[in-house]
């Protein structure tokens, strides 16, 4: 993975888990009179958190790896899409009571799932060579 692309996607993690928190913290005191949309913040707020750390390990992972492992990116990019479709879906479902009219949630929950599957071949094919010292 090269330098610009882990400096994105850093930056990128940190600016999600941002406004996750923030969302979080606006659903609790802001909408509080509509259950639907506060469930719908929350949703995107506590899978988007766990998809931005899942993100941040993956990009160590990458750097461990010294940029040897196209499943890492792709799994980056299914996790960095992910939250943009899935959380970010719910997002303006809650806040702006907005439907996009498209698949955009179960998409980015399916690149959810995706990045993962990803990250468990990246386990199975490079971790643990003998070959390679700096994974095992």
């Amino acid at each position: 993975m090269g330098r610009n692309l882990v400096k994105f996607f850093i930056i990128y993690a940190a600016l999600w888990a941002a406004a996750c928190v923030a969302v979080s913290a606006y659903s609790a005191h802001g909408l509080s009179g509509d259950e639907t949309r506060v469930l719908w913040a929350k949703t995107g707020s506590f899978y988007g958190l766990v998809h931005v750390l899942g993100l941040l390990v993956l990009v160590v992972l990458g750097l461990l790896a010294q940029g040897r492992s196209l499943v890492l990116m792709i799994a980056c990019s299914c996790f960095s899409l992910g939250l943009l479709l899935f959380s970010g879906g719910l997002y303006a479902k809650a806040l702006g009571d907005i439907s996009l009219g498209g698949p955009f949630i179960p998409v980015g929950g399916s690149l959810y799932i995706l990045g993962w599957l990803l990250t468990a071949l990246f386990g199975v094919r490079f971790v643990g060579k003998e070959n390679d010292r700096s994974l095992s």
